[in-house]
């Protein structure tokens, strides 16, 4: 019965969604065993022990006997209940009130972050009524989904090319080359990890906050479940391109900071939960708000592995170096005061209090009553014997302290929790920063450079991948490429060109906003853009843009036409009596609707299908960048 119970754990632990923090979830075996889940099925074939135990051949056709199954692993020798197995039952539910981690589903969306948000536009403003799509498809809808996109527009940045107005061609795609992708990014993630998965040092991003006034509002549609399932869908993957010593930092506010903690505790383990950074956003309070002026930022930090991973020391400032001097010229040098006293008691160490006798007037020293000394009497006279000990400049001080010698202490300073603007930058900086380098920027809460700088510096040394696959307005590949790092940044919409690609070339050329001063930024360096291949993505994008539904009427026949329709698509929708009576909003989701997302982009796979006319010059770069040879 043992060896039954071990080849069981083995089967099940190959199923994801049989798992969690690497525990088996009994019940949802369970319910894959009344439901006859193929996915279980499989596995339990696999083992001729399982499979004479559980199913019976009558008439040729291989019955499962589900109840005997069923009471085997409700059998407490099989997993016993336990802590660990009744906190593998807490978690996040969607709307279906399925356990999250345990669904496939996976939410794609048109379009991203702030793009709602144009030039000027004012919270009140926020409220209109916009035409925005998700997409949540179940796992049966997913075929061909993940695999690597073709890439196209290939095009190479570096001094020469910025100065002469004029991009270089791409004919190699090499381990140092920095990568500005245009396309979905849980798409362009797929396609990452072909080369970078294991490899990636750093990831920031700063995601749609889920508010109802930022890129994420869809109509309502886009709701609080559908937003933790469009997160750990790319979650999982960021998980993959991280190396072993990497980290993962999410920059969230209150309305979803809590439940992506939760979230992330399933994805990345949580024990790999490293801080929840305090960002202090703003310098002054809102007066005008209703309740509590909104002045922080949550920054959720995880390690791929906590136990391998450290954070990088900061500097000590002018101020903290400072409070180190040499009164008395000591020979080991700079040093300051430390206290001499413990917050312990005489019950927790007795061998701390005992009576020091002041070198000057002879006089017994005991520490108060509710305490004791930090060292025992053998460490004290250590102490005494190197001259560790420091009265006061006269040497009439009432009670002892310690010399704490800066060449003996830690070459830094151990980053806290609270990044107070004064060191990290604020959303008024960042907003100076953005119109600096693009007036009338789209971006209602852009993130300071020195807010990246900070975490750039903490997670990553130079040379390392860093990637934002949430790029927006480009800070983090901007802010990575002056501290001479390697990076990978992804942005869906338009402005890429007009915002994080502009901005690049801006910091190739030497640009000396943000951090350039502090970091010595002189300019240089290069990096390789490129876009996702389109497909059907090239429909969405036009269904988003048409006015009106004159304009929907010719999409219509060239989607009935040229693209991929869902293999289910209700074709009456194309009536073109019932099209024309629809409102512009309707149309709109009908036609959305009717896209097969599996072909949003072009598969790697279709690179030589002359249906796509993909060019031999984007060919080559896309077979460069997944290491295939021509």
């Amino acid at each position: 019965m043992q060896n039954l119970f071990k080849d069981l754990e083995s089967l099940l632990q190959q199923e994801q969604s049989f798992i969690s923090d690497g525990a088996i979830l009994k019940n949802a075996v369970v319910e894959a065993a009344l439901n006859l889940d193929s996915r279980l099925l499989e596995l339990l074939m696999q083992s001729d022990t399982i499979k004479s135990h559980f199913f019976t051949e009558v008439s040729g056709v291989v019955v499962f006997d589900k109840v005997k199954f069923q009471d085997f692993v409700s059998n407490k020798a099989f997993l016993p209940d336990s802590y660990t197995a009744f906190k593998n039952r807490i978690g996040l539910m969607s709307s279906d009130n399925d356990y999250l981690s345990q669904s496939r589903d996976v939410v794609l969306a048109w379009p991203y972050k702030d793009c709602v948000l144009e030039g000027g536009m004012t919270k009140e403003d926020s409220g209109r009524n916009e035409v925005f799509w998700n997409t949540t498809l179940a796992p049966d809808d997913i075929t061909r989904l993940f695999e690597p996109k073709v890439l196209t527009g290939w095009e190479r940045w570096d001094a020469e090319a910025v100065a002469e107005g004029k991009a270089k061609p791409v004919e190699k795609v090499s381990e140092d080359d920095n990568l500005l992708i245009k396309g979905n990014n849980l798409l362009a993630l797929h396609s990452l990890k072909v080369r970078y998965a294991g490899k990636v040092k750093l990831i920031y991003i700063d995601p749609p906050y889920n508010t109802g006034n930022d890129g994420f509002r869809y109509n309502d549609r886009f709701n609080h479940s559908a937003w933790l399932t469009f997160m750990r869908n790319r979650l999982e993957v960021a998980k993959d391109l991280l190396s072993r010593d990497g980290a993962i930092f999410v920059n969230l506010d209150d309305g979803e900071a809590h439940y992506c903690k939760v979230l992330m505790d399933e994805v990345f383990g949580r024990d790999n939960f490293v801080a929840n950074v305090v960002w202090q956003k703003k310098y002054s309070p809102a007066n005008d708000a209703t309740w509590f002026s909104d002045d922080h930022d949550h920054i959720l930090c995880f390690a791929k592995d906590k136990e391998i991973w450290r954070p990088r020391l900061f500097a000590r400032s002018e101020k903290q170096l400072a409070a180190y001097k040499n009164p008395d010229n000591d020979e080991r040098g700079l040093w300051k005061t430390g206290d001499y006293l413990s917050n312990k008691s005489k019950e927790e160490r007795p061998n701390s209090w005992f009576p020091i006798t002041h070198p000057k007037t002879g006089e017994e020293i005991w520490p108060p009553k509710t305490t004791v000394w930090r060292f025992n009497k053998e460490q004290h006279e250590r102490n005494v014997a190197e001259n560790r000990i420091w009265w006061g400049v006269k040497g009439d001080n009432g009670s002892p302290a310690v010399k704490r010698f800066l060449k003996d202490i830690k070459s830094g300073v151990t980053p806290q929790t609270i990044w107070k603007y004064e060191d990290a930058g604020h959303t008024q900086e960042a907003k100076r920063e953005a119109n600096a380098l693009n007036a009338g920027s789209p971006f209602s809460t852009p993130k300071p450079e020195r807010l990246l700088q900070r975490i750039v510096h903490v997670a990553s040394d130079e040379g390392d991948y860093v990637l934002d696959f949430f790029s927006g307005s480009g800070t983090t590949p901007a802010v990575a490429h002056k501290m001479k790092r390697r990076w990978l940044a992804i942005e869906q919409m338009d402005y890429i060109l007009d915002l994080p690609n502009s901005r690049l070339r801006r910091v190739i050329e030497g640009e000396q906003g943000g951090i350039s001063k502090s970091v010595d930024w002189q300019g240089g360096g290069s990096f390789v853009y490129a876009e996702l291949a389109a497909s059907n993505s090239t429909f969405a994008d036009r269904v988003e843009a048409a006015q009106d539904t004159a304009a929907l009427q010719i999409l219509r026949e060239d989607i009935q036409n040229t693209g991929f329709l869902r293999y289910d698509v209700d074709l009456s929708a194309f009536d073109t009596k019932d099209f024309s009576a629809l409102s512009l909003e309707d149309a709109k989701r009908v036609l959305m609707d009717c896209l097969d997302a599996n072909h949003l982009y072009v598969n790697l796979g279709s690179l030589e299908d002359a249906d796509f006319d993909i060019s031999d010059e984007d060919a080559a770069a896309t077979r460069s960048l997944y290491g295939i040879k021509s």
